[in-house]
């Protein structure tokens, strides 16, 4: 197809999001009742009482009393929107560094009868949407599936449980800081919804999960205002995760599903960090982050060191090491003794076929850093996600079933190469991604062609030509081989790709590198 420019990709629509809806004129004066006037209205239409005592706030949001209720109400009466975290009493609603990564959950099979299997998968597809996005891990303890999986089973932080009252696409998710006994996953009759409505249901409770709030409860903007019950990560994006479709400043009413958006990513990361644990520079040299502090390290003759602070990400591009200050801030460059700053505040940054690419975190263009002249280039808009090969930049449009697109080289010229996906998977001489509702990887075999080479997966990474998955359950590391994919590892937390190195990270934190001429691993140890 021919190369599409700038202002004709739909990568690159500019802004953050809808212009506020005119409010309508209130007829009483500002006064207490009239303030809990307008309370009670609202708690009408959105506030529903659970039979534990409880209440669902729009739907799903589990809030424990009215006194809660009326604090978020509060916050989000003409504030400015965004993806957000929620923060009652000043105290973010957010995991630690330990638990992030140890997010469980069961589920009881007797509520789900022959949707059980289909459940556990669907889960960890809804999962990895997140895990490809944030610092965090999400894990199904299935020793615990059983009749005891339940609002008393302490030994996981969430049970998941059929709620026979609930009807259509309902849900209801718990917060990180709710007491044990009201966290909890509770669904409708799943057994009626399509694959692509389960995922988006399960992905948008699972972003409550990590303590985001809907970010359609206030007016559109860009505004950073931190509220009494929450704190906007992001501009707002009028698409994504934690948007019902079906409210005002949802940006396209014919789409009726939620997912990921690139606003999503840059908000979780800044919440998170990014999901860059480990990596490898050209020569060998291996970097990692340590999971209790957020500290950088790196492996050398004497053994682990650190060499920075924690940081919202960090990349290699050859033998040179970037980050990013937390928070959506700018990037860096190791000089190998310190950190210095090479550009204003970015949402995201990746690689970027041999050099480092970044999203502005206002208008969610493309940024790609020239590091002889020290200087960024626009190459695109926004989309909702990017990766690179070792030779090309790859998009997808700003609705995840838009389009696929790959940049020209030159300017922000982009050709629209395929239809469109959930995620993209670079790092190798060849470029993946997984379909919508990530049931398969598909490989680019030039123009519009893309070949499904395998299944669903915990997460995909490509070294070289080869491409690599760790499977849904987390239980073995995976090497396609042209027509099938064989066992090379057992389990694991993660892998990761770098300068043409695969690394696995354990579950006990050890890394590990891999060696395809020999089919071995190397034990690297853990900072």
């Amino acid at each position: 197809m021919p190369a599409i420019g700038l202002a004709s990709l739909g990568l690159l629509l500019g802004g953050c999001g809808p212009e506020a809806p005119e409010a309508e004129q209130e007829t009483l004066t500002s006064t207490p009742e009239s303030t809990d006037a307008a309370f009670e209205e609202w708690r009408a239409k959105h506030v529903v009482p659970t039979p534990e005592g409880h209440f669902l706030v729009e739907g799903d949001m589990r809030m424990l009393d009215l006194a809660s209720i009326r604090e978020y109400w509060r916050s989000i009466s003409g504030a400015p929107g965004a993806l957000s975290v929620w923060r009652p009493g000043g105290v973010e609603s957010a995991w630690n560094r330990t638990d992030r990564w140890n997010i469980t959950y069961c589920i009881r099979p007797g509520d789900f009868g022959a949707d059980y299997n289909r459940l556990v998968e669907f889960m960890h597809r809804a999962a990895s949407g997140w895990e490809a996005a944030a610092n965090v891990r999400f894990v199904h303890v299935v020793a615990q599936d059983s009749a005891t999986c339940n609002r008393s089973n302490n030994t996981v932080k969430y049970n998941v449980e059929r709620n026979f009252s609930f009807t259509g696409l309902s849900a209801g998710m718990g917060f990180p800081t709710f007491s044990r006994p009201t966290r909890f996953l509770e669904l409708g009759p799943t057994s009626t919804w399509t694959d692509a409505e389960l995922i988006a249901v399960l992905t948008h409770e699972f972003g409550h999960a990590l303590g985001f709030v809907h970010e359609h409860d206030t007016a559109a903007g860009c505004g950073m205002v931190t509220t009494g019950t929450y704190r906007p990560l992001t501009c707002y994006d009028g698409r994504g995760a934690m948007h019902y479709p079906s409210q005002p400043g949802w940006l396209d009413p014919a789409r009726k599903l939620n997912f990921i958006s690139q606003w999503d990513v840059e908000g979780s990361q800044s919440l998170y960090e990014a999901p860059t644990q480990v990596l490898s520079t050209a020569s060998g040299t291996v970097y990692a982050r340590k999971r209790s502090t957020g500290d950088i390290y790196r492996r050398d003759a004497l053994g682990w060191t650190v060499v920075g602070g924690p940081g919202q990400a960090f990349v290699a591009v050859g033998d040179t090491v970037y980050g990013q200050v937390p928070g959506r801030g700018p990037p860096v460059k190791f000089l190998g003794a310190s950190w210095t700053t090479i550009g204003g505040p970015i949402g995201q940054i990746f690689p970027c076929a041999g050099t480092l690419c970044g999203t502005d975190p206002t208008t969610g263009n493309v940024v790609r850093y020239n590091a002889a002249t020290n200087v960024w280039a626009t190459i695109g808009g926004p989309g909702s996600r990017f990766a690179a090969t070792t030779s090309a930049v790859y998009g997808i449009g700003s609705w995840q079933d838009d389009y696929t697109a790959r940049w020209s080289g030159v300017g922000s010229s982009w050709s629209v190469v395929g239809g469109g996906a959930s995620e993209l998977i670079g790092g190798g001489t060849s470029m993946y991604r997984l379909t919508n509702t990530k049931d398969a990887i598909q490989r680019h075999d030039g123009g519009s062609t893309w070949t499904t080479i395998g299944g669903s997966g915990r997460s995909f990474v490509a070294v070289g030509s080869d491409v690599y998955g760790l499977r849904p359950d987390g239980s073995f590391i995976m090497k396609y081989n042209g027509t099938v994919w064989n066992s090379i590892h057992g389990p694991a937390a993660k892998i990761f790709s770098s300068n043409g190195y695969l690394l696995a990270l354990n579950n006990d934190d050890t890394i590990e590198r891999y060696n395809p001429a020999s089919n071995t691993w190397t034990a690297l140890g853990k900072p």
